[in-house]
């Protein structure tokens, strides 16, 4: 029966973590579902927004975003690349032109003027001067027009390609007249030609502009004296040497295009972003923008339901790496669960109801939401790295409760408060038998405030309006509303959570218990001592940093086990009465007096006390040898073994332990001294401590050589101050 009853609950045990871990995730699933559930968005077009709603994700809107390029690229203005060296290519083929038709001309007159020479006869050399008889000179022709043409075309080809072609597109008609023109006529209209043209190609000339300012060139020519063949010649001229100079650039005017669509920012649709104002019209934009969330499926979206399924195993693959890096037992770890669950409910429960009081109108009041008290509490009960991991969850669950900021820059804001202010908590360690320090409680609330003071400045918002004073309010009240919800709360869990809890230990402190009164009527002399021990031990322990106030009710229930036979203990005996452990063999007195021991464990046991206060009354002898009744034995028997009369044990497992050990003996054995001196009783401590050390009882706890020292010195203190000697006044005899 036995046996089955124990298989049982080892496999209890085996299932309980996991059952505490997925209650544990249930639990704030629940409470953060409303803010997350799937539903199917019902608006129509052009109808009234019941509510606001708000973009469920980052999109891209790409039609938007090409319509804007479209509309960027076709503001491009053409881009034109104006040639200075046209103006210095034009004139120079004009100048050209008229230089070969003044060579052309030089040529014909030099043609004709060998024609004329040719043609004269000779005079011959025997003539009389006299004579009549002379011979008649021959008609020569000038060039014409076709011929003086004909040199030309032979001038041309020697030029430059491009010369050729400028001088190819006037007609037969003009080169002729030019050929025909005299000296005067040419020079005049080179030099105007020459300025028109220079003036008019400094200037920018785009293919659209061509025509006019060609125009204007030959309205200026207008003005010069010339015939009006001449003029006509002049406008051809013009027509051919005025270009277009400014020039459409196809590669650059591309490439600002290009530039222009880089700079196009592409139309993004932020989560968070307000898509329709509550009691506004929805029109062809908004429902476009929806559509591209897929808000507008009959599908509800599940992303959110997902990111926080993943975020909570996140949690328990923490929760159970740490228990792993700690190497907790399985006891430990079921202890330390189920507290982490509890704390972390809790905060989650009052997240959610800060946001009911925010949708009921109460703006910014998730600010008050006191984030260094778990941390607090997880400092105070569970490892620092339990407190680490819940003050980087929590803040990370507040973007599931605060589903209305999703996306805008006051969850990030939530967020980084709640991390920075629980991490204020978390900084100093809190010992439970001590007040919380009241500097933490300052460090929260400037701490507080000065980084909702950042936040405020990055929001970019004004320092003096209501808002702002609220956040700020908010955020320092929430530290202190953190430290008092501490202050309160601490010694309540310290009842679950340890045996040896401050409100525990006040109330077994207590001289009405029924175990403490009975030991004042039963055993005074044991109640006395316990007392006595009580306070040697409680200043010792307190010296080495210890929990004094365990160190105390420990001692006042060590000994509790002398009810069983009071008198056979030497400080319950009247004065007077002789001692029975007299009548007693050394072995039975053995009995008796290391029944003290077991039976003080079963009474503490039978009235519910903590272990650890059971395991004090185990442990203050320790193994220790019992000399006096071994002596004894060993006058009787010589064959006697010193195990049988050494204490059951267990040795000290711990400093308290440790301490009450050595306080027991000292206080018993200073008390039977005759006259105590403080030397005296200096030898005494330091003999016990050595003994005890080299009898290995304090090999089981982790008491060091220092702290033996600092608990030496404290006891002999004490020790000194109650049992010095007292000076004897003299007797005076009483008056008549």
């Amino acid at each position: 029966m036995m046996r089955a009853f124990t298989a049982l609950r080892k496999k209890v045990e085996k299932f309980f973590v996991p059952l505490i871990m997925l209650l544990f995730s249930s639990a704030l699933f629940l409470l953060m579902y409303s803010g997350i559930k799937p539903a199917i968005l019902d608006i129509q077009l052009y109808q009234v927004a019941e509510t606001t709603i708000r973009a469920n994700a980052t999109v891209e809107d790409t039609a938007q975003t090409e319509a804007n390029q479209k509309v960027a690229e076709d503001n491009v203005a053409p881009v034109y690349s104006f040639n200075s060296e046209t103006q210095k290519v034009q004139l120079s083929k004009v100048q050209i032109l008229f230089v070969t038709i003044e060579e052309v001309q030089k040529e014909a007159n030099k043609i004709y003027s060998e024609k004329v020479e040719s043609s004269q006869p000779a005079i011959p050399e025997n003539t009389n001067e006299g004579s009549e008889s002379l011979a008649t000179p021959t008609t020569v022709e000038p060039l014409t027009e076709e011929e003086k043409y004909g040199l030309f075309q032979n001038k041309a080809k020697s030029l430059e390609q491009e010369t050729q072609e400028f001088i190819s597109e006037l007609p037969q008609w003009a080169i002729t007249a030019l050929l025909e023109a005299p000296a005067g006529t040419l020079t005049t209209l080179n030099e105007a030609l020459t300025t028109i043209i220079s003036e008019k190609m400094a200037q920018s000339i785009r293919l659209e502009e061509l025509k006019e300012a060609i125009e204007d060139a030959q309205d200026s020519i207008q003005y010069v004296e010339l015939e009006n063949t001449y003029q006509r010649v002049a406008n051809l001229i013009l027509e051919h040497a005025i270009i277009e100079n400014n020039i459409f650039n196809e590669q650059a005017t591309e490439q600002a295009r290009q530039e222009a669509l880089r700079n196009v920012q592409p139309v993004m649709i932020l989560q968070g972003q307000v898509i329709v104002q509550e009691g506004h019209v929805v029109d062809s934009t908004d429902m476009h923008q929806l559509e591209l969330l897929g808000m507008l499926d009959d599908e509800p979206s599940y992303h959110m339901i997902y990111s926080l399924i993943i975020l909570l195993i996140a949690q328990l693959v923490g929760v159970y790496l740490i228990s792993k890096i700690e190497s907790l037992t399985s006891q430990e770890f079921s202890k330390i669960l189920v507290l982490y669950s509890l704390i972390v409910i809790v905060s989650v429960a009052i997240m959610k109801g800060l946001q009911l009081l925010q949708l009921a109108g109460i703006d910014n009041i998730a600010f008050l939401y006191p984030a260094a008290l778990a941390s607090m509490l997880a400092n105070a009960f569970l490892t620092p790295k339990f407190g680490y991991l819940l003050n980087t969850f929590l803040p990370a669950f507040s973007i599931f409760i605060y589903t209305g900021y999703r996306g805008t820059t006051n969850a990030l804001v939530i967020v980084v408060i709640y991390a920075l202010s629980g991490l204020f908590g978390a900084l100093m360690r809190q010992r439970k038998e001590q007040k919380i320090p009241g500097k933490l409680l300052w460090l929260m609330i400037v701490g507080n405030g000065i980084v909702m003071l950042s936040m405020i400045f990055y929001l970019n918002q004004p320092i003096l309006t209501f808002q702002t004073l609220s956040m700020v309010t908010y955020s320092v009240f929430s530290g202190v509303l953190a430290y008092a919800l501490a202050t309160i709360l601490i010694p309540y869990i310290d009842v679950y959570y340890a045996d040896n809890a401050v409100l525990t230990l006040t109330e077994l402190s207590n001289p009405n218990q029924p175990l403490l009164k009975l030991l004042l009527t039963k055993s005074p002399g044991t109640y006395h001592h316990s007392l006595m021990v009580a306070n040697l031990s409680s200043n010792a322990v307190s010296a080495i940093g210890g929990d004094s106030l365990f160190a105390r009710v420990a001692c006042y229930y060590h000994d509790v086990g002398k009810l069983t036979h009071p008198l056979f203990f030497v400080e319950n005996l009247p004065s007077g009465m002789d001692n029975p452990h007299n009548l007693l063999s050394p072995y039975e007195s053995k009995e008796i007096i290391f029944g003290h021991v077991s039976e003080g464990v079963r009474m503490l046991k039978e009235a519910k006390l903590p272990q650890s206060i059971i395991d004090v009354c185990a442990q203050h002898h320790g193994t220790t040898l019992m000399k006096y009744f071994y002596a004894q034995a060993k006058k009787e028997n010589s064959e006697a073994k010193e195990s049988d009369f050494r204490y059951p044990g267990p040795k000290p497992q711990t400093k308290e332990a440790a301490v009450i050990n050595i306080a027991d003996s000292a206080e018993a054995a200073c008390r039977s001294m005759s006259k105590p001196t403080k030397q005296s009783i200096e030898e005494f401590v330091h003999e016990l401590i050595v003994s005890r050390i080299k009898d290995g009882q304090f090999d089981e706890c982790d008491i060091t050589m220092k702290e033996l020292r600092i608990v030496e010195a404290a006891l002999v203190d004490n020790l000194v101050g109650t049992f010095h000697s007292r000076i004897e006044y003299p007797k005076t005899e009483p008056t008549k």
